[in-house]
């Protein structure tokens, strides 16, 4: 069996926390009272699609924004 150089899984980790907290950041914007803060977190959802192209980030992060599209 496969296993990933000795210190990857934690590179790996870290990358996964680091794209969960951009998502709540994200998420917190588009949660706000104010239109502004929504349109700044809907603009940064691409560079987020970028930087972290984990499929599981990507349909949590269009659920959000189907959900906002949908109640706005």
């Amino acid at each position: 069996m496969w296993k990933a150089p000795r210190g990857c899984e934690v590179g790996l980790g870290e990358q996964e926390q680091d794209a969960n907290a951009a998502l709540s950041e994200l998420d917190k914007g588009l949660r706000s009272t104010k239109v502004g803060e929504q349109c700044q977190a809907i603009v940064r959802f691409p560079r987020l699609f970028e930087k972290y192209p984990f499929p599981i980030l990507i349909n949590s992060a269009f659920l959000k924004l189907a959900d906002v599209f949908r109640l706005g």
